[in-house]
C-alpha cells in the first residue's frame, strides 16, 4: 500500500515534468542527494532483513526508481537539452498531440508549474 501512495505522490510530478520538459521548482541538487539516500537506506534495510523483509525496503526501491527518473528527465532538460524559446528565455512546451495547431499554440503559451494537472475541457 505505501509503494502505491508514493506512486501517486510521483507520477502526478513526473507527468508534469514530461509534459512542460522543464525543472520548474524542482531542486536538483536536493535530487541528487536524496536519491543516492533511498538506495543506500534500501540496501541497508535489505542486509538487515533479508529477502523476508522485501515489504519494508521495497518502497525505498520504488522510491528511488521514482525519483531517479524524475532526477534523470530534470537533468535532461535544464543541461543535456535546454530548450529556449527565443522571445522570453523559458522552455517552449512540446509534445503535446492530439489538438489542432491554434489551440496546440494557445495551451502552450499557458503551461506552468501552477497550471492544475486535471482540467475539464
Amino acid at each position: 500500500m505505501a509503494a502505491v501512495l508514493t506512486s501517486i505522490q510521483y507520477f502526478p510530478q513526473i507527468y508534469t515534468t514530461l509534459r512542460l520538459r522543464r525543472v520548474g521548482s524542482l531542486s536538483i541538487p536536493m535530487m541528487c542527494i536524496q536519491t543516492p539516500g533511498s538506495i543506500v537506506w534500501a540496501a541497508s534495510l535489505a542486509a538487515r532483513l533479508g529477502t523476508e523483509g522485501w515489504s519494508t525496503w521495497g518502497l525505498y526501491v520504488v522510491t528511488a526508481v521514482l525519483q531517479g527518473s524524475l532526477l534523470a528527465m530534470s537533468v535532461y532538460f535544464e543541461y543535456v537539452n535546454p530548450q529556449k524559446s527565443v522571445s522570453d528565455g523559458t522552455p517552449s512546451p512540446e509534445g503535446i498531440e492530439d489538438e489542432p495547431e491554434q489551440e496546440q499554440d494557445r495551451e502552450q503559451d499557458q503551461l506552468s508549474e501552477e497550471t492544475p494537472l486535471l482540467q475539464s475541457r
